[in-house]
């Protein structure tokens, strides 16, 4: 089968959505699949109206949404709506890794006028469009488009680091309990009640603590909020910076527990939360209340292994969690491989 993944510009290593196409696309031809990849990139000139002028034959046309990578604005206009004209009456998936902004109660005006003009956008794509299959990764995007009546299927956003066996001599046994932050701290984040959670938990455990912020870290405001917050409890914070997929996946294996600013309600289109759970550790996340709670869920295979920092009793279930042999590595790239190809 030929496949064609239509996205943003692809920057694996730094872009979560390349790492994602990069990965399935491996294992899909690894199963004797031919896969190709469009990037649309205004910088260098490759719009959404030059993609729709060329489109090559396939099976299946997978395109992954994200409006700020089609759109240094998020608004890809016009340009959207050729390229939905030259997908019509293709066997076109869409993967929604971002849908509109300002969805949300916090939202600012701007933020409000912006995504209704988004929405307005996108649901004039899909009308035209007409895709046989619509996925989302996460319970916040599922809730807005099917409050706009838009049918829509979960799929399993797999972690962007595979398992790399970690060599035995090279196992850490510090006895302080290692905290991974993997993936952006965010400013938003409350650090505060985290840090109380933290405390809690190992005092419960008897054990030290220390923080372990692995890769490179882009958005350096929620780094300084966390290393304050550490600062002032006298937690020590080690920053890893660039390391490697198979390094990232040794730290993970080494770690006793992970922390990820990313909200509750859209966790599941974070790679890097996916790559903590799929490695077996357990992750304390925060719910900021912006999706009704009848509405969230996590994948089943995590379930036990997401703590909310809003919940204090999720303290001593932790600390019960903590007390398990650790789970096996979840392979999710052959998991959402094999869902995608099901679909067909």
């Amino acid at each position: 089968m030929r496949f064609l993944f239509i996205l943003g510009p692809y920057r694996p290593g730094q872009c979560g959505i390349s790492d994602y196409v990069r990965l399935l696309s491996d294992r899909l031809e690894s199963m004797g699949h031919e896969c190709k990849m469009l990037t649309i990139n205004s910088k260098s000139g490759q719009t959404l109206e030059k993609t729709a002028e060329s489109l090559p034959q396939c099976d299946v046309v997978s395109l992954q949404f994200a409006p700020y990578s089609f759109h240094p604005k998020g608004l890809p206009g016009k340009g959207l709506q050729s390229l939905a004209k030259a997908l019509a009456g293709r066997q076109l998936q869409i993967m929604f890794h971002e849908i509109w902004i300002g969805a949300y109660p916090q939202a600012t005006l701007r933020e409000r006028w912006i995504g209704r003009r988004q929405r307005r956008q996108i649901l004039r794509f899909l009308q035209t469009a007409r895709p046989f299959v619509v996925h989302s990764t996460n319970a916040a995007a599922l809730n807005r488009l099917s409050l706009m009546g838009i049918e829509t299927e979960y799929l399993y956003l797999f972690g962007n680091i595979p398992w790399a066996e970690a060599p035995v001599l090279g196992m850490e046994t510090n006895p302080a309990a290692q905290i991974a932050f993997f993936g952006t701290p965010y400013d938003a984040f409350p650090y505060g009640l985290l840090f109380e959670r933290l405390d809690e938990t190992f005092t419960a455990m008897k054990k030290p603590w220390k923080i372990r912020v692995l890769g490179h870290v882009r958005e350096k405001a929620g780094l300084k909020k966390l290393t304050q917050e550490a600062s002032k409890r006298g937690i020590d914070v080690e920053k890893t910076n660039m390391l490697s997929s198979e390094e990232l996946s040794h730290q993970l294996q080494y770690a006793d527990c992970g922390v990820t600013t990313t909200p509750y309600d859209v966790l599941g289109k974070s790679g890097t939360a996916a790559a903590m759970l799929e490695h077996g550790l357990p992750i304390f996340v925060y719910d900021d209340g912006d999706t009704p709670k009848e509405n969230l869920f996590i994948f089943e295979p995590f379930q036990d292994q997401i703590f909310l920092i809003n919940e204090s009793s999720h303290t001593e279930k932790i600390v019960q969690f903590s007390q398990r042999p650790r789970k096996p590595f979840f392979d999710g790239v052959v998991h959402t491989a094999d869902n995608m190809l099901k679909m067909l």
